[in-house]
């Protein structure tokens, strides 16, 4: 259990498994014994990338998060359909990003919305061109539940 929230402060800072610490983690092992979901609290929080070992936040494992985007208005609601956010529409970021790393997407009301990667360093940000965060997953879509079969 300690390993799982070491690698988690490695990848995502202090603060992040500071958080943790207050909640029940579960780990799912695949059949050689290696991580392949993380939840907390019962719910889906990280899962593997299986090309490289990286665990990849959800929704929910976004909110322990201290790499977060804001994005205005505007874009909120876009975002939050699933698009992906130009630089423009991003009103501030952490300082401790860093580029291909994983953000939370925020909302000016400070509610999460979406969980991407982040293309850009923050010096490129400045620019305010191209597509700065590719969204993976969104609140929006995470509750639609699909239609029973």
């Amino acid at each position: 259990m300690r390993g799982i929230i070491n690698i988690i402060a490695y990848l995502y800072g202090r603060e992040a498994a500071e958080k943790l610490q207050r909640h029940v983690v579960e780990i799912e092992r695949n059949k050689d014994g290696r991580i392949r979901r993380v939840y907390i609290d019962g719910k889906l929080a990280f899962v593997l990338r299986n090309n490289d070992g990286y665990l990849l936040p959800t929704i929910h494992g976004a909110m322990f998060l201290e790499r977060k985007a804001v994005v205005d208005s505007e874009a909120a609601k876009y975002v939050a359909m699933g698009r992906n956010v130009p630089a423009k529409y991003i009103i501030s970021i952490t300082p401790d990003v860093r580029a291909n790393g994983e953000v939370a997407v925020v909302d000016p009301s400070g509610s999460i919305i979406a969980v991407g990667r982040l293309i850009y360093s923050i010096k490129e940000l400045t620019l305010k061109r191209g597509y700065a965060i590719r969204v993976r997953e969104t609140l929006e879509k995470t509750t639609q539940q699909p239609p029973p079969p």
